[in-house]
């Protein structure tokens, strides 16, 4: 199986590669659907707390599936809200890679379509985002670590990078033993067990230099306020962004939102919190939603060789 294949099948749980195409919303009758769980205090709240708290935190982060309308429905709706209360964040999207920025602010002065930019992402799903930060003015920031480089950290490790930037990013003041061994693992079940170790922790470096690099994007941006479009597993506290921030600057006040699909016969919350490395819940807040229809992606891996 082709390495860049393998890669992407990871990368659709962080960063993405092109996702599928949405589909139907199942489970759209669920118990949970639409309700919003608060980690910390393990009860309901609603949209009004939730934006509350929003509003008292200096970077938002809205972990989504890529693939679910109905995550960037929400997206936009919580942008929206927090617009009308007097907000100007600036919008942090993973999905324009770091070097684009230049080419980005040209575009967006120039009043040019942005969707040429956004490489391998469903631009429809965006586009109402990129507009609403376009009509209110917000600053839009290429976050994302771009592909090219993320290869040489694969093939040969942090050793490539430039001296002193693996202090600068805490890469490994924010790791431990239980999240290399929760990481390995996760990428493991992502490649249905069709990946070498090898490979496995050459992607297990990259997440861990993608959340870096994602976290680095937003931390010039804390006074101002940030909300950042990105996928939900990034937005873990537990493993994701949300590490890094808190390794570097660490009164930073982080509110960590993730999209959760539910699934047939989990109706109590709990059942979607047993997935933590340590004692540190992966959300602050869980908003449930219908799950999108999508295929199977380990189907990929049971087709002959060619």
């Amino acid at each position: 199986m082709p390495t860049r294949f393998l890669a992407c099948l990871v990368l659709l749980l962080f960063a993405g590669c092109a996702p599928v195409p949405p589909g139907t919303l199942r489970d759209t009758d669920h118990p949970l659907a639409g309700r919003l769980w608060d980690a910390g205090t393990q009860s309901f709240i609603d949209e009004a707390e939730l934006l509350r708290r929003a509003a008292a935190s200096e970077a938002l982060l809205l972990g989504e599936t890529h693939d679910n309308p109905e995550h960037h429905r929400l997206q936009l709706r919580i942008l929206q809200a927090r617009l009308a209360a007097g907000a100007r964040p600036a919008l942090l999207m993973e999905q324009f890679d770091s070097d684009q920025q230049a080419a980005l602010d040209s575009a967006r002065r120039a009043g040019q379509d942005l969707a040429p930019l956004m490489r391998g992402w469903d631009w429809a799903l965006y586009q109402p985002l990129v507009a609403l930060a376009g009509t209110a003015g917000l600053p839009l920031v290429a976050a994302n670590l771009p592909r090219a480089a993320t290869r040489p950290i694969v093939r040969e490790g942090y050793a490539t990078l430039a001296a002193g930037e693996e202090q600068r990013l805490a890469l490994e003041l924010a790791w431990n033993e239980d999240r290399q061994k929760y990481m390995a693992g996760l990428i493991e079940a992502s490649h249905c067990g069709k990946v070498t170790p090898q490979l496995r922790d050459g992607l297990v470096r990259a997440q861990r230099l993608r959340d870096a690099t994602l976290a680095d994007a937003a931390l010039g941006r804390l006074e101002q306020g940030v909300v950042f479009i990105l996928g939900r597993g990034h937005a873990r506290r537990d493993i994701g962004v949300p590490l890094y921030l808190a390794a570097r600057r660490p009164a930073s006040r982080v509110l960590s939102l993730g999209f959760i699909e539910v699934g047939a016969g989990k109706t109590a919350p709990a059942q979607y919190e047993t997935e933590r490395v340590g004692s540190t819940a992966p959300y602050d807040i869980i908003w449930f939603t219908p799950r999108a229809e999508r295929p199977d992606p380990c189907l990929a891996f049971a087709s002959p060789a060619r």
